[in-house]
């Protein structure tokens, strides 16, 4: 049951990361003016915080969980965000900028720090 739990986390994590994707390159004319507090902003915080619980919680259960590790979910949100970001520059009318990228870290980090703060609600005992 664990087993196919963790394929469905798998699965429902990759299909929203794909997903995530392509509303970020879609091209768009009606952009909203870029502040450093905006509703922009805030979506981009907000995916990549989702993003990142939902990898937590694929890394957790049956075979993963001997493989899961705070710093894959890191390393592959980061990659994500630096991904979407650079490939923004080539989608038109879509721009690709820092200030993005940090509201983007910025969801991560939180969803790191809860994962710190309240490690029983995200780790499970590991298989031996």
């Amino acid at each position: 049951m664990s087993e196919r739990r963790s394929f469905l986390y798998f699965v429902l994590t990759g299909t929203y990361a794909i997903l995530l994707m392509v509303a970020l390159l879609l091209p768009s004319d009606s952009l909203p003016v870029h502040k450093i507090f905006s509703v922009d902003k805030f979506w981009h915080f907000i995916t990549y915080f989702i993003l990142t619980l939902s990898l937590i919680f694929s890394f957790r259960e049956g075979y993963w969980q001997l493989w899961f590790n705070r710093r894959w979910s890191l390393i592959i949100a980061l990659a994500h965000a630096g991904l979407s970001e650079i490939l923004q520059a080539f989608s038109p009318g879509r721009s690709a900028g820092l200030d993005d990228w940090i509201a983007n870290c910025v969801g991560i980090g939180l969803a790191l720090l809860l994962l710190k703060i309240f490690p029983k609600s995200f780790e499970k005992k590991r298989i031996t």
